[in-house]
């Protein structure tokens, strides 16, 4: 199975302990078998990403390979290679040469102990480590407009990884693979959760759920699930921070009379006025009757421009009408425009 183990973690040769760990993590759970059921070419490559990392998280046998290119034995035996290694003279080195034998294996009974020391097994021979809380997962979940401006709860499907029951997070037992984990001392579960998304979040809001994280190691406390929100546009209102603007028609003996019209908000239909001699792109506000801030838990406002709609009919009434209209102008409505760059 050997190959490039820098290439099979996606790491640079330069790569600190931290960096491997962090891609050897994210690549485990990716190809983990529980996550890819009756998938071969996943499992192979859950085995290679093993390898690899038994042998790069290791100071000595990383070394050995940094300097050979191999490592003698299996390399996911838990033994350290130059540690245990024993010099002669002579042998098959040459006259004066140096031999290095690398007898005397033991270490790793399986696979699932460099799964275990991150997820409760301990290397043989090796202090147990401290507590570590679990990581943090994320999800996302798109919600209406509607559901993001009043609440909602949804239901999510979440993956999570827990420590084996079976072996404890060793990930053996009886000098064997566990066969519930198959060695990783890890098991995926997958669980629906409810998840209420609270009333006024916004476009890219990350709501939190405590402890719906990854399992804590060695009685760590879990991490965190995070969902966050995608909120679908609406056909007629538009939000801006917490306020709401539309734009509602009127028509035109409503603009130059005045009078009172319905306007649609959130919060449901709200009686306006429109006042005498009011022009079209006016805006007009409504306070309170936009959108609750999930902080302040105060409301903004709905703010509503006003577009005078022509009769699309043309008639000789409608036509002597407008030119008795026409005359009331004092002016060209255009005057003061520019006229060019």
């Amino acid at each position: 199975m050997a190959g490039d183990y820098y290439q099979t973690l996606g790491v640079s040769r330069t790569a600190d302990a931290a960096e491997i760990k962090k891609a050897y993590r994210k690549l485990a759970r990716k190809f983990h078998p529980d996550v890819n059921p009756g998938n071969e070419s996943a499992e192979q490559k859950f085995k290679e990403i093993q390898e690899a990392y038994a042998v790069l998280s290791d100071a000595d046998r990383r070394t050995q390979y940094d300097t050979f290119g191999t490592v003698e034995g299996d390399p996911t035996a838990g033994f350290d290679p130059f540690r245990r290694a024993r010099g002669r003279a002579g042998g098959g080195a040459g006259a004066g040469g140096f031999t290095v034998d690398f007898d005397g294996v033991g270490g790793f009974q399986d696979l699932g102990d460099i799964f275990g020391q991150f997820f409760g097994g301990a290397r043989p021979g090796r202090a147990r480590r401290a507590p570590r809380r679990g990581e943090d997962h994320e999800l996302a979940v798109e919600v209406s407009f509607e559901d993001a401006v009043r609440g909602t709860t949804v239901s999510l499907p979440v993956q999570r990884q827990m420590q084996c029951a079976a072996c404890g997070g060793a990930g053996q037992q009886s000098r064997s693979s566990c066969a519930s984990c198959h060695g990783a001392g890890v098991v995926i579960s997958t669980e629906r959760m409810r998840v209420k998304i609270p009333e006024g979040v916004t476009d890219g809001t990350r709501v939190r759920v405590g402890g719906k994280g990854a399992e804590g190691v060695l009685g760590g406390s879990p991490g965190d699930l995070f969902v966050r929100v995608k909120v679908r546009p609406h056909p007629f209102f538009e939000r801006e921070g917490d306020d709401i603007r539309t734009t509602v028609p009127v028509t035109f003996p409503e603009a130059y009379l005045g009078g009172e019209i319905e306007v649609g908000t959130v919060h449901g239909p709200v009686r306006a006025k429109v006042p005498a001699g009011t022009s079209s792109g006016r805006t007009f506000r409504l306070r309170g009757k936009g959108v609750r801030n999930t902080r302040t838990r105060a409301y903004g406002d709905h703010l509503y421009t006003v577009e005078i709609v022509v009769p699309r009919v043309v008639s000789p009434v409608g036509e002597e009408s407008a030119r008795r209209v026409a005359d009331l102008y004092q002016g060209n409505p255009r005057d003061g425009l520019p006229r060019s760059l």
